[in-house]
């Protein structure tokens, strides 16, 4: 389950890449080593995105 930080942080990638720079969005997982929150996005899945637990972005 992500946390609140990490929820924050996806909203704020999901709204740049759909509205903003209408990129679609492949893939939302969980690491469940890390509890890292990982994101594939980009037209040829070229966009890679780390959220950490603490919500840093990556």
């Amino acid at each position: 389950m992500p946390t609140d930080a990490q929820l924050k942080g996806l909203y704020r990638i999901s709204y740049r890449l759909t509205y903003v720079m209408l990129q679609p969005i492949h893939l939302v997982c969980i690491d469940n080593r890390t509890l890292s929150l990982y994101i594939l996005a980009g037209v040829t899945e070229n966009l890679e995105f780390q959220v950490t637990p603490n919500g840093e972005i990556f």
